[in-house]
């Protein structure tokens, strides 16, 4: 089904001034790259962090632009009296906004909208898989596209017949969720937890809590969320989705078995679908879309062979990747307090009779609690069976050592390293055969650098 708008009715949407456009010229598509430019697309001139599309109208108007939605005193000068179709708008950045929301009333399908403070991107790629087995015209936030640009692009890309949108929703001030929920208006939520995220606007995990429930805002009552039973400040999310008629559905965590062939791909279910299902993955994030599916009306039978199809072999979210003669955890896509600790705490489930080593960066934007949650979360290292701590950057690394200690591991088995090299060259020495590494830390620490290092060996990625 095609999205059809005409230059004229986008600039109605906008309440905008137009000059030099042919209001009955159909909109043939869009972008905010002008590398990417399409000739006879709409180009919008974004404003991002560390850059202004309007710096970039020239190049967009020379790949062929048909129309330019730009904010005129942002116009560069030189090009203020070229004749030029534009559409001329406060806040390009909102009327992007203001045209995805227009393009979401006129979805009939089911969307879900999935937000937390770890594991948003790895669940919605659940969600995806499973809801593209079901139909596979289904679209989902692509990376993770979660913000005020991101969630934008990712309606109005999305096809209108489809019968599932999956939409990640993050934020790192107050009002974000609240404000992206009224554009998505999702029909089914996912709260996959809450945790020390973005805490130096949100303050605390209570912050955090009603920040994520701001998921409600865009729901109609009787709309069902998802949540683990196990979920910080559960009480307040229950009072807030009360407030707004949203009913909470509360998964447990799921009982895992080994198959016939001695493989970690059963998962039990026994307290909500009384029965068992094989998939390749061992996520209690696999419980949360998949209770919200069974909720939605998807028939168990189907989610079991949805299920048993996941292939999700994610580059730096918790990719298991066999070496030569030890595994590999790659989850070094991004690192918060409660992401660490969820992935040590089940590294100790799966892997509870292996030496285990981490490797790490430091955890970003915590704000003032950033050395004690350091701290909380070396100790839980320690806690959690690893061995070993590597750790590359700042004084953050002396941090995770400090609790590393509190928590009862040994001084002689952690190392804070400031040369990228010989970490390497003390990692290898020390290496044994069927160790298990897990590597993490924040985008800012690169420790993809670590995966890319140690790739050289691959043999086979797991998932």
């Amino acid at each position: 089904m095609e999205k059809l708008y005409t230059i004229g009715g986008m600039t109605q949407i906008f309440n905008a001034k137009s000059e030099n456009i042919n209001k009955d010229l159909i909109v043939q598509g869009f972008s905010i790259d002008s590398r990417t430019l399409k000739d006879g697309e709409v180009f919008f001139c974004i404003t991002g962090e560390n850059t202004d599309g309007h710096n970039y109208i020239q190049q967009a108007l020379e790949k062929g632009a048909g129309v330019i939605v730009a904010s005129p005193e942002k116009i560069p000068l030189e090009l203020r009296q070229r004749p030029f179709s534009r559409i001329l708008v406060t806040d390009p950045n909102l009327a992007l906004l203001e045209w995805a929301t227009d393009l979401r009333k006129q979805f009939s399908g089911k969307v879900i909208a999935v937000t937390g403070s770890n594991g948003k991107t790895s669940t919605k790629d659940i969600l995806a898989g499973l809801c593209g087995y079901l139909d596979f015209k289904s679209y989902a936030t692509p990376g993770n596209f979660n913000n005020f640009i991101g969630v934008p692009l990712t309606l109005l890309n999305a096809p209108l017949d489809a019968e599932w949108w999956v939409i990640e929703i993050g934020t790192n001030k107050f009002g974000e969720v609240e404000q992206l929920s009224k554009i998505v208006q999702p029909t089914a939520g996912i709260i996959t937890n809450i945790g020390e995220s973005h805490l130096e606007y949100l303050k605390n995990t209570k912050g955090v809590a009603l920040e994520k429930s701001g998921l409600f805002a865009g729901m109609q009552k009787g709309t069902k969320v998802v949540v683990p039973d196990s979920l910080l400040h559960l009480k307040l999310i229950e009072e807030q989705a009360s407030k707004a008629g949203v009913k909470i559905i509360k998964t447990t965590q799921p009982n895992n078995r080994q198959d016939s062939e001695g493989n970690n791909k059963v998962l039990l279910f026994d307290q909500y679908f009384e029965t068992s299902i094989q998939s390749p993955l061992l996520q209690k994030n696999l419980i949360l879309a998949l209770t919200i599916l069974y909720s939605e009306g998807v028939p168990l039978s189907k989610l079991k062979q949805a299920s048993a199809t996941l292939d999700l072999s994610v580059k730096g979210r918790f990719q298991q990747i066999e070496m030569d003669r030890w595994l590999l955890i790659d989850d070094s896509y991004n690192a918060n307090p409660s992401s660490f600790q969820s992935v040590l705490e089940n590294l100790q489930k799966m892997y509870p009779d292996r030496r285990k080593t981490v490797v790490c960066g430091a955890m970003a934007e915590l704000g003032d609690l950033s050395p004690e949650l350091h701290r909380q979360v070396g100790k839980s290292m320690a806690a959690n069976g690893i061995e070993n701590m590597l750790g590359i950057g700042g004084t953050e690394i002396d941090c995770f050592i400090e609790g590393w200690i509190d928590g009862g591991g040994n001084h002689e088995n952690a190392a804070h390293f400031i040369d990228f090299r010989e970490l390497i060259m003390d990692f290898n020495a020390d290496l044994q055969e069927d160790d298990v590494v897990l590597v993490k830390g924040s985008r800012s620490s690169q420790m993809e650098r670590f995966v890319e290092a140690m790739n050289k060996d691959r043999k086979k990625v797991i998932s």
